[in-house]
């Protein structure tokens, strides 16, 4: 447990003192909303059926960004091998990833929630609502955490990342856009949608747990 927090701890350092990928993403995901903002001025009245995607669109690729540029990083400076080559479980170094990855997601997440809030005039920071967008996260974080991992280089890694992870995503995305719509009173059928996503999101974390060993071995 010293372990998974001492790389928790390494990797939230790293994101402040080199905070180019996470701005990125943060910047992207607040211009995408402005934009949708506007539009739907224009558009209609009524934003709260277009909501659920626009919401998750954003998260998606402004995690998967995210995700792209630390692991980039840390492939180019070294860091991600030294971890390994450390007597430390490969799965406590991805934990520690995962929980850090959680951490500054959920960050950028609620943050975007208020503006969402302030700009379309709908309460978004409703219990339910936080603990969907919990779930799709750590369900697509899990994901990006192991397919970053990938690759014969830091380059190769930052291209093949978006490539590998949004059809594996495509599951999640719907079943947190329906469970979105749902929190928000828009009828969405009779599936269990926050459970299909929760069952997503605990299966992307036991699979990730299992095959990130064998992603990194060389």
């Amino acid at each position: 447990m010293n372990a998974t927090f001492a790389v928790v701890a390494k990797d939230l350092r790293l994101a402040w003192r080199d905070r180019a990928g996470w701005l990125t993403a943060g910047a992207f995901a607040t211009i995408s909303i402005l934009i949708y903002s506007f539009a739907f001025d224009l558009a209609t009245n009524d934003v709260r059926p277009l909501l659920p995607g626009v919401l998750w669109t954003t998260f998606l690729f402004a995690g998967v960004f995210a995700a792209g540029a630390g692991f980039q990083r840390e492939a180019e400076e070294g860091t991600f091998d030294a971890m390994l080559l450390s007597p430390v479980s490969p799965t406590v170094i991805f934990l520690g990833k995962l929980i850090s990855s959680l951490i500054a997601l959920i960050a950028i997440e609620f943050a975007l929630l208020i503006a969402a809030t302030i700009l379309f005039d709908e309460p978004l920071l409703t219990p339910e609502l936080v603990a969907i967008v919990m779930l799709g996260t750590a369900g697509y974080a899990s994901l990006t955490t192991l397919l970053g991992t990938l690759g014969s280089g830091p380059r190769t890694r930052a291209v093949l990342l978006p490539v590998m992870a949004l059809p594996l995503l495509v599951p999640m995305l719907i079943a947190a856009v329906r469970a979105t719509g749902g929190s928000l009173g828009i009828f969405g059928g009779d599936a269990p949608w926050t459970l299909l996503l929760a069952v997503f999101a605990l299966w992307s974390t036991l699979t990730a747990i299992i095959l990130f060993p064998l992603a990194v071995e060389r």
